[in-house]
């Protein structure tokens, strides 16, 4: 367990990419844009593709006279992102020690909100990276700072298992949208719902998967719908079971009623993480499976 706050030092760290002009506070620490923030947006912005994603540049060897080596020309696996932010956190260890707990944790809570990828300065990301949000949501900034602090503080009393459990699924669940097959993202999808099970009090009990959804809808009352759910669970049982993909192969084109499942998943899990995290405000009740924005306010 960490420290009483008022005995920690401020460690600061820096992060990116945000698309955050403002400064949010919480409990605990705050965020704020870096110096030469609107640099580092117009340097985004200039290589961010049509699709809102900006893509790994293309990397090469070269030999010991500088040349470079023919036939090694390929996207890189892993690609650096400007900082934009500066995280500064009451935390009395060391960086290192910032960026595998507390940090990590702000950072993606962050990039939950925000529906982005997040990174540590000089730690990289591979794949595609979302520059434009994934979230349909509007948080003004009290609410971001209201959110970080409930759910920091309710961290921190978590013990450590708990605390790496939502730390990944948080992680996985921002890297979804980086996949490019439906298949890929409703997979990666599922091990977040998967993960929110294993958190929630009924983890351990023998429950069917179609079950699982319905016990953590109601749990939380968030809307549920039988129909979307047994196609949501028949497609998880053939892919993960028997490798099938709405009848087909994975990478071939499938109906419209299963292409956007991985959709409709991802947006139920948008609603189980607060909840999972005591921060049950009216978002969490809206419908999963509708398009639109919708307000993220205070509980």
């Amino acid at each position: 367990m960490m420290q009483n706050i008022d005995r920690e030092i401020v460690v600061r760290d820096r992060f990116g990419f945000l698309h955050c002009e403002y400064a949010i506070e919480f409990e605990g620490g705050i965020i704020s844009p870096v110096p030469n923030y609107d640099e580092g947006l117009t340097l985004v912005e200039q290589y961010t593709h049509e699709d809102g994603f900006l893509y790994p540049p293309l990397g090469w060897r070269v030999n010991e006279s500088g040349e470079e080596v023919p036939k090694t020309r390929r996207p890189v696996h892993l690609h650096p992102v400007t900082a934009s932010h500066e995280l500064s956190l009451h935390f009395s260890g060391t960086t290192e020690d910032l960026r595998r707990g507390p940090g990590g944790i702000v950072i993606r809570l962050l990039a939950y909100l925000f529906g982005v990828r997040l990174q540590f300065e000089g730690w990289w990301l591979d794949g595609r990276v979302p520059m434009r949000s994934t979230h349909s949501i509007h948080v003004n900034k009290a609410v971001a700072g209201d959110f970080l602090s409930n759910c920091y503080q309710i961290w921190r009393k978590w013990p450590e298992r708990k605390q790496k459990l939502i730390s990944n699924l948080l992680f996985m669940h921002s890297r979804a949208p980086s996949y490019e097959w439906d298949w890929e993202r409703f997979m990666t999808e599922y091990m977040v719902f998967d993960g929110c099970w294993k958190l929630s009090e009924f983890a351990g009990k023998k429950i069917g998967h179609g079950d699982r959804i319905k016990t953590l809808c109601d749990k939380w009352g968030i809307l549920s719908d039988n129909a979307l759910i047994n196609s949501i669970v028949k497609l998880r049982n053939d892919l993960f079971h028997e490798t099938i993909w709405d009848g087909s192969q994975p990478c071939t084109a499938v109906r419209s009623e299963a292409f956007v499942q991985a959709y409709n998943l991802r947006r139920l899990n948008q609603r189980l993480i607060p909840a999972l995290l005591g921060y049950n405000n009216s978002y969490v009740r809206t419908s999963w499976w509708m398009l639109g924005t919708c307000l993220f306010e205070k509980p």
